[in-house]
């Protein structure tokens, strides 16, 4: 029933039917209530904090996307610190090492076929003959034409030897019909007042000898042109000369050329020639391989193409020891989306292997680096590099994280931000965990 607080002295409606009446005296005080007590403050409190916990736990349970999966589904690896190799995988096929073509350089009809396919050849060795009687007379033709060339050669320059002796006679012969009337003049000049010579013919001595000193001066002019056109004309000769005979000795070379002999020692891998067959000019017949001294060739990714140069080092296993090639050569051509590359050996060539033979190489394309690795796996293709699922310190889960990576290789990846030394992460597939953020692991059951 409700309670009525009432002094005595106050006057009022009576109090109705039920209610409690309590008369409050002179010494009684009225006690206010507080909003603010201890005892609310820790209530609030605790609301408060029952509240956090609530949201932290929505938060990060509830809104964090979680999939349960057995241990044994992932593969887990150890961030470590090494030495991280950047290479690629390559592979490549034995082949010898000088591989010399045979062509029917001029053509013609097989007469002989001296050896046979497979067989063992040094260098010079005859392997087949021809026969071609159109090349037989040009031959003849050129030699003709040469042999006649060259008479007339020599006998201009018999010409040019005997006009340059004429002017030069002619020369002598001024200069002693000079000499002999300047004796004369001088014998005879004396005589003229005995009377023994007359002033006439000292006149005519001296007429004569002007003369001949005139033409002294046309016989030298002459014989230094002369000279001046004998060095011209002999140069252009002696090219002309040059020039046939290279002719001529090309012409005789394609004569040889009808005998194909091996050009290094080897073994003849390919004959395609039988006795009376006609060949083409220029169809290949055969092919002399170098023996036991190999290379291998590889074709390689065009992705690689600016990363790979001579001078690299890949490394090959065969037969259970280690052996270094380096790059030789690198075709810039590329076929089919790979480009070509020869590598030969370093120092010794492996015994135990044989022409056509499939080696599998690491070609290293980058300087060794000691830095933070982590095991390559199919992770990477998923997710780009870009972020990892990191497990726990305890084991018990594995959570998404942002990482930074840098060069990869077959085995490994170089980590450059977000793991640390000794952590461990998820390397398998993540095809089934792209959606989530975090990975809890069910324990195996036995």
């Amino acid at each position: 029933m409700p309670i009525i607080l009432k002094k005595k002295e106050d006057e009022g409606p009576p109090p109705k039917s039920g209610d409690e009446v309590v008369v409050l005296s002179a010494m009684d005080k009225r006690i206010e209530r507080k909003l603010v007590t201890p005892q609310r403050i820790a209530i609030a409190a605790g609301a408060v904090l029952l509240i956090a916990v609530s949201a932290y736990g929505y938060v990060h349970y509830g809104l964090t996307r979680t999939l349960t999966v057995g241990s044994e589904r992932v593969t887990v690896s150890k961030v470590s610190y090494g030495t991280f190799r950047e290479y690629i995988p390559v592979t490549g096929n034995v082949v010898p090492r000088t591989t010399v073509y045979l062509d029917a350089i001029n053509g013609g009809q097989v007469t002989e076929v001296h050896v046979e396919k497979g067989a063992f050849v040094k260098a010079g060795d005859p392997i087949v003959t021809f026969k071609n009687t159109d090349l037989q007379l040009r031959v003849i033709t050129t030699e003709s034409q040469a042999s006649e060339q060259l008479s007339q050669l020599n006998n201009l320059r018999l010409n040019f030897d005997n006009q340059h002796l004429r002017n030069l006679r002619d020369l002598v012969d001024v200069q002693w019909n000079i000499d002999r009337l300047e004796r004369d003049l001088r014998r005879k000049k004396p005589l003229v007042a005995t009377g023994g010579v007359t002033i006439g013919q000292i006149d005519d001595l001296e007429a004569e000898l002007k003369r001949y000193q005139g033409w002294l001066e046309t016989a030298k002019e002459a014989l230094r042109l002369d000279d001046e056109f004998k060095r011209t004309q002999i140069e252009r000769m002696n090219t002309a000369q040059d020039a046939m005979n290279k002719n001529l000795a090309i012409t005789r070379e394609n004569l040889e050329n009808l005998v194909i002999v091996a050009p290094i020692a080897g073994q003849l891998t390919l004959l395609d020639a039988n006795v009376g067959e006609s060949k083409a000019s220029g169809q290949r017949i055969g092919q002399v391989d170098e023996v036991n001294v190999f290379k291998v060739n590889a074709f390689i990714d065009e992705f690689y193409l600016s990363r790979v140069t001579i001078g690299q080092t890949a490394t090959v296993d065969v037969d259970g020891k280690n052996y270094e090639l380096t790059v030789s050569n690198v075709y810039p051509e590329v076929t089919n989306r790979q480009f070509e590359v020869d590598l030969l050996f370093k120092g010794d060539t492996p015994a135990v292997i044989r022409r056509g033979q499939t080696l599998r190489m690491r070609l290293e394309i980058g300087q060794p680096a000691d830095t933070l690795v982590l095991a390559n796996g199919a992770f990477f293709d998923d997710t780009g590099g870009q972020w990892v699922f990191v497990v726990d310190p305890s084991g018990d889960f594995a959570e998404r994280r942002n990482v930074r990576f840098g060069r990869r290789n077959p085995e490994g990846v170089e980590v450059l931000g977000g793991l640390k030394q000794g952590e461990e992460v998820i390397t398998s597939s993540y095809e089934s965990f792209m959606s989530f953020d975090r990975i809890q692991f069910r324990a195996d059951k036995s």
